[in-house]
């Protein structure tokens, strides 16, 4: 039974009495937040709100009469419909007590008969024979006792009602973006694809994802990605037409539903408006975000006979993109399957690799100019299948990204890397500097300086034998976290070399405020340095500009004498490429380093 708190003068600091709710009869909202509780003797005041009131309350047989009034229907003995009063005692008896404020208007009464007109009556909850007696007492109010019961019964049927319709949208909506779900996409597309190939008409699938979106994730955190879906969700809605159904897949996989398509061309136009969509910037928080898509169309009646084949072959367009860079759109073709086959099971086999031992690091000598020798070397991871040999890293790094394996992969390639560095020191040989490639989402890792730090303990090898190198692109994003990162890790005393310098989008102030030792020029500069002269004046500025940063130049892929001539005529530092060695395995250059091998700079 509800306890009900009460004041008999309404003031604050007024004693507080408790009262059942079943002797109350009567409520009457007097003004905002002034409540007077009527029992059959007494009268008190309530401030509570009137609204929570009624929510706690109606279980105990309490009914809204009005905007004004609550009464107990368990204490109504008559209703009155021409005086519009309601009585809780019998009027042949004296004293008659009357809920006089409560007069049930004209607008009460249609009310009601709206609720009876709007209400649900194929719901399995509801009696349809129920429906009739109560619309008959509206109509004739006959009954005046039943018709407080009627009305208040058919405001909670309204209330389900209305409850029901909102879980129902729950069923069919992304909680996150309220765009349609799976469930609601599948269903339309199943219509649609009935239709279609009753009537002959052609449609399509557009599925696309954001590129890289995981290290938005990683970087800026989940709540950043969150706001991204949202306003990404805003602006694929306005761009989608009527006929056209737009849903969230799940992570950051978006798909469209386009009907009655005139021709192909319809679709890679529409193909061809995301990217646009996605043109302005997201402003979250205090980050301008940029992103691009991959995405992938298929065609009915083209590409599939079934709904279901139709949404897979769309996926399998789509990873065509990503294979592409990404920022793409491919039409779904047969051959893509054997390849869709070919990397599912590519995905298999690199989940288990680890654990199978089957991963290997190769070293590539790095040279110093200055006297040809050999003052450190690059660790590469290496996949060498039972079955398929030596796999691509070009093919596994991009899937170990995509599926986060990187980070397990990327964690063991750096404790490989310093075990293996400290093992040559401890058999006499020069101490070396082992350069470690680390990805992005390896670096944004919560706890990477740490892993760091262990991989120098455990292995022993001091601080400034170890050289993290991290692409220009990830120092270029979430700055200030790159900035702190890297000033606790120059404090461990690890060298930092920033790599592929030059194909990203830099900003040499940030690039002044890293302090890194290395700046590595990528070998696609390079490659053409002695005939191009773009290439050439690019090399020389890198050069020159690493000299007055006091930063250590470093040319990666030199495979030529020509380019090693043009890299020492131009005062370039270092070196690395086929010119003196390719990347070997960990024993071929331990026996480069037992010989001595130098680079003959005449």
């Amino acid at each position: 039974m509800q306890k009900i708190p009460v004041t008999r003068d309404g003031k604050r600091g007024s004693e507080v009495l408790v009262i059942d709710a079943s002797e109350v009869v009567k409520i009457d909202l007097i003004r905002d937040r002034e409540v007077i509780i009527h029992t059959k003797t007494e009268q008190y005041y309530l401030d509570f709100s009137f609204d929570n009131l009624e929510e706690w309350l109606f279980e105990d047989g309490f009914r809204l009469l009005d905007s004004a009034n609550i009464v107990n229907i368990n204490h109504v003995q008559e209703y009155d419909h021409k005086k519009g009063l309601v009585y809780l005692t019998a009027q042949q008896q004296k004293p008659v007590k009357t809920a006089s404020a409560a007069r049930i208007h004209k607008e009460h009464l249609e009310n009601a008969v709206q609720l009876i007109k709007t209400a649900d009556t194929t719901s399995e909850d509801h009696d349809p024979e129920l429906h009739e007696i109560l619309f008959s007492k509206i109509m004739d109010e006959t009954d005046d006792a039943q018709l407080l019961r009627s009305y208040a019964t058919i405001r909670a049927v309204n209330e389900r009602k209305r409850a029901e319709e909102k879980i129902a949208h729950m069923a069919y909506h992304d909680s996150l973006t309220d765009l349609p779900n799976r469930l609601l996409f599948d269903e339309r597309l199943n219509e649609s694809f009935e239709d279609a190939k009753r009537n002959g008409h052609m449609l399509a699938v557009v599925f696309f994802d954001l590129d890289r979106f995981k290290v938005i994730n990683d970087t800026l955190g989940h709540h950043v990605g969150d706001q991204l879906l949202r306003l990404l969700a805003q602006r694929l809605q306005l761009y989608v037409n009527e006929n056209s159904v737009a849903a969230r897949f799940g992570g950051d996989e978006f798909i469209i539903l386009l009907d009655h398509l005139s021709n192909i061309d319809d679709a890679a136009q529409f193909a061809k408006g995301i990217p646009e969509m996605l043109k302005e910037p997201f402003i979250i928080e205090t980050h301008e975000l940029f992103v691009t898509a991959s995405i992938g169309i298929s065609i009915f009646p083209n590409d599939a006979a079934d709904s279901d084949t139709l949404l897979k072959n769309a996926d399998i367009a789509l990873y065509r993109s990503k294979e592409k860079g990404g920022n793409s759109y491919h039409y779904y073709q047969p051959d893509m399957n054997k390849r869709s086959i070919h990397r599912l099971n590519l995905e298999i086999q690199l989940r288990k690799a680890l654990e199978r031992n089957e991963f290997e690091v190769y070293y590539q000598p790095l040279i110093d100019l200055r006297n040809g020798m050999v003052f450190g070397m690059e660790s590469l991871v290496r996949w060498n299948h039972p079955e398929w040999g030596l796999v691509s890293p070009a093919e596994f790094i991009p899937l170990a990204e995509e599926t986060g394996l990187i980070n397990p992969i990327g964690n063991w390639v750096l404790k490989q890397a310093c075990e293996q560095n400290k093992v040559w020191q401890m058999m006499g040989y020069p101490p070396l500097v082992v350069s470690v490639n680390i990805s992005a989402i390896q670096f944004h890792q919560v706890n990477f300086v740490q892993l760091v730090m262990d991989a120098l303990h455990e292995s022993g090898l001091a601080p400034d034998q170890l050289c993290l190198e991290i692409t220009e692109n990830i120092a270029m994003n979430n700055v200030p976290h790159i900035i702190d990162t890297m000033q606790r890790l120059r404090q461990l005393g690890v060298r930092i070399s920033i790599d592929d310098f030059g194909t990203g989008y830099s900003s040499l102030s940030y690039l002044k405020r890293f302090r890194v030792h290395t700046l590595k020029i990528d070998q696609s500069f390079i490659r053409d340095v002695t005939s191009d002269e773009d290439n050439a004046a690019i090399v020389t500025a890198l050069i020159a500009m690493s000299h007055r940063l006091k930063i250590k130049s470093l040319a990666e892929g030199v495979e030529t004498k020509d380019q090693l001539e043009f890299l020492i005529s131009h005062g370039c530092d270092e070196i690395q490429g086929y010119v003196f060695s390719k990347p070997i395995p960990a024993s071929d250059f331990e026996l480069l380093m037992k010989e001595n091998k130098q680079l003959y700079l005449n």
